[in-house]
């Protein structure tokens, strides 16, 4: 028997991805950026920040947070066990969003592209998104060719092979849905982006790696100094408690992303 044992993903909360706005709200609020000439930084800059934060967390946590399609169908193979199992198919990401298109291909043409055999039917899916775990349940909306036993829908080539490769192919669009991001996937997008702009902003106060200035004319001097030096800025200790709210301040705190790696990638666990 076929089956995946993981966290429940379904019993979250959720909400909108986070925007420049919100990173300014609640993240960064009380930091002034801008640069010599009384020069604001610009909102692009804070979404290219928010962008650097999500690719670098899709690649840590295997996950994707913004939506997309597969570039080409995703090819899995056939095993008789998991099919006899209602059609068992694990996608390789989650969450899923939407199945457009499942089919199966057992010949290529003279140009090595794949021939569809057939596309099956959307009433036979049952979708897990949160999994991302597909499987059929033949009902009588299918093909006229095609057999049909006791045990579900069974083409003549499932009959003599126990094992075919890459024999399903699966087009879907994966991600979390507008609106549905994890209130918690989303904190840990808003910690890191505003980490990447405290850096900056820091370096902005008086110049990178300047610890002081004076400034003297006709008599009367100015002397400004700051916490900034070659290894910190004026904004050190922000970036640095959010950055231990993220990563964890020692090796038992497993932070915002230790957790978040357990809940998605902790235990995925498949019997035969």
């Amino acid at each position: 028997m076929s089956g995946s044992t993981r966290h429940n993903k379904g019993h979250t909360q959720v909400e909108p991805l986070i925007t420049v706005k919100k990173l300014q709200e609640i993240y960064l609020f009380g930091v002034d950026v801008v640069d010599n000439d009384g020069n604001e930084l610009p909102d692009t800059t804070y979404q290219a920040h928010i962008n650097n934060a999500i690719s670098t967390l899709e690649h840590i946590l295997d996950l994707a947070i913004t939506p997309r399609r597969t570039c080409t169908p995703e090819e899995k193979d056939y095993h008789a066990n998991d099919y006899v199992e209602w059609g068992y198919l694990p996608l390789n990401n989650f969450p899923v969003i939407e199945i457009n298109e499942l089919s199966f291909v057992y010949t290529h043409d003279d140009t090595a592209q794949p021939e569809t055999a057939m596309n099956i039917p959307p009433a036979w899916w049952r979708l897990n998104p949160e999994e991302g775990i597909i499987r059929l349940i033949p009902n009588n909306k299918f093909p006229g060719r095609l057999a049909v036993g006791s045990y579900g829908f069974f083409p003549e080539i499932f009959k003599r092979q126990g094992h075919v490769p890459n024999l399903w192919r699966i087009d879907y669009t994966y991600g979390f849905a507008a609106g549905k991001v994890p209130v918690m996937l989303n904190h840990a997008v808003g910690l890191l982006a505003a980490t990447f702009v405290l850096h900056l902003a820091g370096d902005l106060i008086i110049g990178a790696g300047i610890a002081g200035s004076s400034l003297s004319l006709d008599g009367l001097s100015q002397s400004i100094q700051t916490t900034s030096s070659a290894e910190n800025h004026g904004y050190s200790a922000k970036a640095n408690n959010y950055n231990e709210a993220l990563f964890g301040k020692n090796e038992k705190d497993p932070g915002v992303l230790g957790h978040l790696k357990d809940f998605y990638k902790g235990a995925d666990i498949s019997i035969i």
